[in-house]
Order: structure tokens, then C-alpha cells, then sequence
């Protein structure tokens, strides 16, 4: 159970008390079923889930239908990032604007666009958030703090925190006016993790630039420790690795490579089941940069082997970069320039495609916005 339930779930609980309608009630339950997994408790969400699918043929109706999509898309993405809940959630919207039901074509649209950008498609993430916002009322604050986060967070992937920064705020406004505690942490999460993101790419390839600083990545450290006791209160089960890895390779940034090594090593296989796969060779590569500066060479370079083979081209161009600047390091202190030099250079063109790729995605948020007359 959730050690200390959010405001959110607290209404949703007294709302289910006072419903009689049978299917508004079971749309309720399927809603606290979706905020369920999203605090991580994802096998009491798929208890709910199932049982109301097996009273769904007494109860049905286009709203029961949507939610229990919506709900279903939430439990495969809080499990394990599924890419398979974007079908659920494409379902939930579909059925939502057949039947024209406004406030669950927000919510949907909204965390389209949260999947979306997690896909790299950044069409349709700049179209469903502008779904989002037009359709969502001034007090959908689900869907309003939803829409805002994803483009905080674009903003911010696409090295513009100052275009950021007012949508982190409308963010926090919406989730503290719902009483969501799980956006508030998803939103303390997304911008640590970024950030975290931002530094070791500094640290890599221009140790002089401001994310590199040392005062940046100390308040940074300081806001991803902050987000793990946030978490730890509300008695968040959901994706529990991830705070962890991001102190590891902050760590590795401010040179503390024993501490550092110490958390890779103890969440790592935890992280590969949570969602974390796709950057094995990243974080592989940060631990034998670890290895390396403790003095254990032999190791060092079995990961960095098992680094290189773990590469994938189908990965983040950004994860590429990182991966292969910070082996490029790794084998320059080894003693092997041949493989340092190569390494080195593919990590500066996948560098300049991922900065492409930043200006792209700012691009494309500036002009899907400008089509939102409330703004």
C-alpha cells in the first residue's frame, strides 16, 4: 500500500464513495487503477484492472472503454517503460474522440505526447500536445500538468531550460492544485535526470561549459537525492533504480568514482529490468571509466569490451555520444590511441547529430505552441 496517499488519490477515494451510478463508478476505479500504477504499485493496478474487465460486459460504455485503455497504458508504461503502452494509449484516444468525450481526450492526448517523446517522434509529441492543451479545460489539471511536463522537459532535452523553466512552473501549479504527487516527483525526476544527462556530456566533450560546473552538477546531485526522499515519503515503488543511476553517474562527474562504482554496481541489474536496457552500454562505459581511475585496469577493460558490444545504433544518438566519448577515455588511459581515436570520433558525430537533433525538437514545440491562442 502507499505509505502516504496523495490529495489525488484521496478524492478519487471519496468521489467511488459517493458515486451510485454503476459505470461512473467503475470509471473512477479504473482512473485510481491508472494513478496506482503510477505511484508503482502496478500489480494491485492489474488486480483492479482485470476485474473490472470482467464486469465490463454489464457496464459497458465508450468512457468505461477509454478509461480502461488509458489505465492499461499507464501500468505497461510505470512497470517496465513498455513501448507497447503507446498502442493502449492511441486505443483510449480514439475511443475517447469517437464518443467526443473532451476531458479523456486531454488526458489521452496528453500522455501520447509523454510517449511520444520517449519514441524521438517529435510530430506527433508537438500535435498531441496541442490536442492536449486546446481540449483540456482550465481546470483539467491532469491533463494540463501532463501536457505542461512534456514540454518542460522537451524544452530542456533540447538544451533551452530557459524555454523550460515556465512550463516546469505550470507544471508544479497544475499537480499542486490536482494534489498529484506523482507528477510533482516525475517532474523533480525529469529534470534531474536531464540535467544529470547534460553534465556528464559536458564533463565529456567540453569540460569548460556551465553544465559541467561544479557547482551545477552539486545542486543537480542535490535535487536527484532530494527526489529519492520525495519518493521514498510517498512510498513510490515505480521505476525505484533510477535515482540511484542518475547519483552514479553524477558522481562519476565530480570525480568520486569508488562511490559511484559502488551504486552502478549494486542497482545495475535492477535498472536493466526497469526500462534502463537501451543505455547498458553507457552506463557499462562509466564503469570502467570507474575502474580505470581506481587503478583496476584488467576489469576496466573487460567492460569496456562488453561496453562496445552492447553499442546498438537503434539507441539514443545522445546515449551513442556519451558512450563512445567516455570509451574513447577509457582506452586513451588504457594505452590503446587507435581505438581511443575512433572512438573519439564517432562520439563527435554522433555529437553534432544529437545537437541537430535538440534544435529540431525546439523548433518543432515553438511552432506546434504558436498554435495555441491561450498562450
Amino acid at each position: 500500500m502507499i505509505a502516504q496517499p496523495s490529495r489525488a488519490l484521496a478524492q478519487l477515494d471519496s468521489a467511488m464513495a459517493a458515486e451510485r451510478d454503476p459505470v461512473r463508478l467503475a470509471c473512477l476505479r479504473a482512473e485510481r487503477a491508472g494513478l496506482w500504477a503510477r505511484h508503482g504499485h502496478v500489480d494491485q493496478a492489474r488486480a483492479e484492472l482485470a476485474d473490472l474487465h470482467a464486469r465490463q460486459q454489464r457496464h459497458a460504455s465508450p468512457a468505461l472503454g477509454a478509461w480502461l485503455c488509458l489505465a492499461e497504458g499507464l501500468v505497461d508504461h510505470f512497470s517496465d517503460l513498455d513501448p507497447t503502452a503507446r498502442d493502449r494509449m492511441m486505443r483510449a484516444h480514439a475511443l475517447s474522440s469517437a464518443a467526443r468525450l473532451r476531458r479523456l481526450i486531454a488526458l489521452s492526448a496528453a500522455w501520447l505526447a509523454h510517449m511520444d517523446y520517449v519514441q524521438h517522434d517529435l510530430k506527433a509529441m508537438a500535435r498531441h500536445v496541442v490536442e492536449a492543451l486546446q481540449e483540456a479545460a482550465a481546470d483539467h489539471h491532469a491533463a494540463l500538468a501532463r501536457a505542461s511536463i512534456v514540454v518542460a522537459q522537451a524544452y530542456h532535452y533540447g538544451g533551452r531550460l530557459d524555454l523550460a523553466q515556465p512550463w516546469y512552473n505550470r507544471t508544479r501549479e497544475h499537480a499542486t492544485a490536482l494534489g498529484d504527487q506523482a507528477t510533482l516527483s516525475a517532474l523533480m525526476h525529469n529534470r534531474a535526470w536531464l540535467s544529470g544527462n547534460q553534465a556528464r556530456m559536458a564533463s565529456i566533450f567540453d569540460p569548460s561549459a556551465p553544465d559541467a560546473d561544479s557547482e551545477q552538477v552539486h545542486r543537480t546531485l542535490l535535487n536527484a537525492e532530494s527526489t529519492g526522499y520525495f519518493d521514498a515519503r510517498l512510498g513510490t515503488a515505480s521505476l525505484g533504480s533510477l535515482v540511484p543511476m542518475l547519483r552514479a553517474q553524477l558522481l562519476v562527474v565530480q570525480g568520486k568514482h569508488k562511490e559511484a562504482l559502488a551504486l552502478y554496481e549494486e542497482h545495475l541489474p535492477a535498472a536493466m529490468q526497469e526500462g534502463l536496457a537501451r543505455m547498458h552500454a553507457v552506463i557499462l562505459a562509466d564503469i570502467a571509466w570507474c575502474k580505470v581511475r581506481l587503478g583496476r585496469c584488467v576489469d576496466a577493460l573487460a567492460d569496456a569490451r562488453a561496453a562496445l558490444a552492447s553499442l546498438d545504433r537503434q539507441s539514443d544518438i545522445d546515449d551513442l555520444a556519451v558512450a563512445q566519448g567516455r570509451l574513447a577515455q577509457v582506452y586513451a588511459a588504457l594505452g590503446d590511441d587507435t581505438s581511443a581515436l575512433r572512438l573519439g570520433a564517432q562520439a563527435r558525430v554522433d555529437l553534432q547529430v544529437h545537437r541537430e537533433e535538440q534544435a529540431r525538437i525546439v523548433d518543432a514545440l515553438d511552432a506546434a505552441l504558436a498554435k495555441v491562442p491561450s498562450l
